[in-house]
């Protein structure tokens, strides 16, 4: 039986942050209540609260994934038996962004929808919001944005952050109620992840823990999207087929955000084995990004909702030839 969901009041931070269209900084006002969410294992204190942040968590939109702002993968570096370490530098993982305006329009209709207001002039060229406007008023200064907002959450993901519903403060929700999945169901149409996903302006991530119920109806709106071609499904070039040579043509790609990473952690894990084996690691044999090798760092198994039956990744996604393609919609 699901764990019924809960409902949090607090504010949004923004300012001095990187916000993108599927996360957010959130100062629950009552933190001990947030930190007694379970992760999918059934522990509590899961919760990574941040101090740099004020002790505020994350909160990652479910059902959504936009695309990618500022991501630099992770990966170990599966040091060889014996090697010793390489004189030279280790090859930095960068900080990689897929298409900017449509990734930052996805950030700006989320913040949007929630009461503040950010143009391309806020962005600082490293990538934070130096300012936003609440209303009339303009915030320069750290945890001064004073937004309040509402997450509904039962669950918490591998990293600590929140797996959440986002809504704007007016919503009639009070801290501490509790509410079924019909309940939630009948909410979604004031939902921010909803929302984005009926604007096209993110595509579906399903984590494990997401319920049938919910699911359906978020595809639904998936559905409006995809037939009206909005946001990411008229510039999506995965269906059809996309040659990726270099890291510079992936960060221009439009492409499911999951594979984005993925193939920026298989080069990762690429340029570590090189490191240590003594190679070529020249900016030029850096850039280059080798499709066929999309499967080093894992093949794991997914959900197909049109298939209702588990399935390899590499039988929903083909890497071969220098060519990308996806042949199942997202």
């Amino acid at each position: 039986m699901p764990l019924p969901f809960r409902v949090f009041r607090g504010k949004l931070y923004a300012v001095g942050f990187k916000p993108d269209g599927d996360t957010l900084t959130f100062k629950a006002h009552d933190a001990a209540a947030l930190a007694t969410l379970l992760d999918s294992s059934g522990n509590p204190g899961a919760v990574a609260f941040d101090a740099d942040k004020n002790h505020a968590a994350s909160v990652r939109l479910q059902g959504v994934d936009a695309l990618e702002t500022h991501y630099q993968p992770a990966v170990g570096e599966n040091r060889p038996a014996g090697a010793a370490t390489p004189t030279a530098p280790k090859p930095s993982a960068g900080n990689h962004e897929q298409q900017r305006e449509p990734a930052r329009s996805a950030a700006t209709a989320l913040l949007g929808m929630l009461g503040v207001t950010i143009t391309a002039a806020d962005w600082h060229s490293w990538g934070y919001l130096q300012r936003v406007r609440v209303g009339t008023e303009l915030r320069t200064e750290k945890f001064t944005d004073n937004v309040e907002v509402v997450v509904v959450a039962n669950t918490v993901d591998g990293n600590g952050r929140v797996l959440g519903w986002v809504f704007p403060a007016s919503v009639a929700l009070s801290e501490g109620q509790s509410l079924s999945d019909a309940e939630l169901k009948a909410l979604l149409p004031r939902c921010c992840n909803a929302l984005l996903l009926k604007e096209g302006l993110v595509y579906p991530y399903y984590f494990m823990t997401l319920g049938t119920s919910l699911r359906g109806k978020l595809s639904s709106y998936v559905s409006i999207a995809q037939r009206g071609a909005k946001g990411v499904w008229a510039a999506d070039q995965t269906a059809a087929g996309v040659a990726l040579p270099t890291c510079e043509s992936l960060h221009g790609a439009v492409i499911l955000p999951y594979l984005f990473r993925k193939l920026l952690r298989s080069w990762r894990m690429n340029a570590l084995a090189t490191w240590w084996a003594g190679g070529d690691l020249s900016p030029a044999a850096l850039e280059t990004l080798s499709i066929d090798a999309l499967f080093t760092s894992g093949n794991p198994y997914i959900y197909t909702v049109s298939d209702r039956q588990f399935l390899r990744l590499s039988e929903v996604v083909q890497a071969e030839g220098g060519v990308l393609k996806l042949l199942r919609k997202p």
